[in-house]
């Protein structure tokens, strides 16, 4: 049941993708989102078999059917990426050593979960595209983290009235604290203030060790994601970011997506560094 569950939903994962990516592109644009997409560039509306995520873009060769414009891959980024936090968090119970996955807990919980992280690709998909967190999708994202440690156990299973513990609501402003104060003393140069902010609804939907595993985690994936980078630009292979490692050690990397890629992991598998 496990398997089938999951399956379900990643598709639904894929198709919340797809509409992520607009909610993404036209946040704080003014545009509304309403009506049917269209192409960007001839501004032709697009038809249904041209809007199923992932293949159609892949179909149509990341391009327009009309105008032969090239198609932005951060379509496809927003659809597969929904789609795999999606599936982490169907099959949670696996890690959790559950049974029951279509019991009403578990399946509340999913859904309250799956929320949180459509507005955390959100965050991740404008990060990218614009290196800023909007302020709005933090609280909100934060909010709704608060709200979470009256309604869930662990696993993510809702039990409104259960007795948590206290210093699970001091998370929220002792992890961002460190980073806060790196951005004040270092007036902002290493580090965005958009990043602590985020790291406040983390902390109020992990507590303390787990949101703190989930920045360690963070650090590590950014760390490696860079390492990476220069690898393949020291092997004199395509240029993946601004052509010399030199400016990658200067380039502005956002933050935010290996983020929510440690919070998710941590999310889903309760994976713990400060374990005692």
């Amino acid at each position: 049941m496990l398997i089938v569950f999951t399956t379900i939903w990643t598709l639904l994962g894929f198709l919340v993708g797809s509409f992520l990516n607009v909610v993404s592109l036209r946040f704080n644009t003014g545009r509304s989102l309403e009506g049917r997409s269209g192409c960007y560039s001839c501004g032709r509306q697009l038809r249904w078999y041209e809007l199923v995520p992932v293949l159609s873009w892949l179909m149509q060769k990341g391009r327009c059917r009309s105008c032969e414009s090239k198609i932005s891959p951060m379509y496809v980024l927003g659809e597969v990426t929904t789609g795999v936090l999606f599936a982490g968090i169907a099959a949670r119970a696996y890690f959790y050593g559950m049974s029951d996955v279509l019991s009403l807990g578990y399946l509340l919980g999913t859904i309250f979960l799956s929320i949180i992280f459509s507005i955390l690709v959100v965050i991740l998909l404008y990060d990218v595209r614009h290196k800023i967190i909007p302020d709005s999708l933090s609280f909100a994202f934060g909010i709704l983290s608060l709200i979470s440690i009256f309604l869930f156990t662990d696993g993510f299973i809702f039990m409104p009235g259960f007795e948590f513990e206290w210093i699970h609501l001091l998370a929220g402003l002792l992890i961002p604290l460190p980073f806060a104060l790196i951005w004040v003393f270092s007036k902002g140069r290493l580090i965005g203030l958009g990043d602590p902010k985020l790291m406040i609804g983390i902390g109020w939907l992990l507590g303390m060790s787990l949101g703190f595993t989930a920045i360690v985690l963070s650090f590590w994936i950014g760390a490696g994601y860079a390492l990476i980078i220069m690898l393949v630009n020291w092997l004199g292979k395509k240029q993946l970011l601004l052509g010399s490692n030199k400016r990658i050690m200067k380039a502005e990397v956002p933050f935010a997506p290996f983020l929510i890629i440690g919070t998710w992991y941590v999310v889903i598998t309760s994976f713990n560094l400060f374990a005692i």
